[in-house]
């Protein structure tokens, strides 16, 4: 195998690999100070903590005007791109996750918000089942193109014969969204050029379980805590219940009953 002379240099020195990840965890404090991203980082804990969005001016004007979120990812890329021409081997401190098609980049957190950067690569697919989530979800698109739907559950009477409505849309640069999860999901069928996009996302402060259904006649396939707590509790109790751990039963009964949660 041939380790190429730089990557070698690292590994022989660790004092490299501190230096390369002290200037990306320097950028990103950079890049949070950065007059296009300072008001908007600032303003995420007080949205987060549950203030709504109108409260938060500058976090607010990514998802409603045209220039506040081009030159927030701007600013991002000018930032990341000198820093990576100097340590190429950096790592930038940002949690990130890339599955083939969906490209993801946490540029901030706090409380129940998130900010994130997410790009979908070229192609089509195909739904049979929409899931909805006890969150809401604003979205800015900065490039690309696709064609999407927004599937809506009907709510009321016509539920039984119609239990979901579509409404198709167009993706691209300089589109504005603002969804309601809980009864509402985005989407993207066919992308013709990469869709990159800018998304604030804000969990419930006592979040209902998620839930999946199919599209075909409205059958719930799957529901699952929304509750990060809640889910670790379940798999305990899980793995409790598959060990069969007589013992463990009095504090299983109490941890359902102290939480109250429906899917415990």
């Amino acid at each position: 195998m041939r380790i190429d002379p730089a990557i070698a240099a690292l590994q022989a020195n660790p004092r490299l690999q501190r230096r390369a990840q002290a200037a990306m965890i320097a950028t990103s404090e950079a890049w949070c100070g950065d007059p296009a991203a300072e008001g908007a980082v600032k303003e995420l804990e007080r949205f987060g903590a549950g203030a709504p969005l109108e409260a938060c001016p500058a976090l607010e004007a990514l998802f409603a005007g045209p220039d506040a979120a081009p030159a927030l990812t701007a600013s991002l890329c000018r930032h990341f791109a000198t820093a990576l021409a100097e340590e190429p081997f950096g790592q930038p401190a940002m949690r990130h996750g890339f599955d083939g098609t969906i490209s993801t980049l946490l540029l901030a957190r706090s409380g129940r918000a998130q900010l994130i950067l997410h790009a979908r690569e070229p192609g089509e697919v195909a739904y049979e089942t929409a899931g909805f989530s006890d969150a809401l979800r604003y979205e800015a698109v900065l490039a690309g193109e696709a064609q999407a739907r927004i599937i809506r559950q009907t709510l009321g009477p016509a539920a039984g014969t119609r239990p979901f409505h579509e409404e198709p849309l167009r993706l691209c640069a300089g589109t504005r969204l603002a969804l309601d999860l809980t009864s509402e999901a985005l989407q993207v069928l066919v992308t013709t050029r990469r869709l990159v996009s800018l998304r604030l996302h804000r969990f419930a402060a006592e979040p209902e379980p998620s839930r999946e259904y199919r599209l075909s006649d409205g059958a719930l396939l799957h529901q699952a805590a929304g509750n990060i707590r809640t889910s670790r509790q379940e798999m305990m109790l899980a793995l409790l219940g598959r060990m069969e751990v007589a013992e463990a039963a009095p504090v299983m009964a109490e941890v359902a009953l102290e939480e109250g949660d429906p899917s415990l």
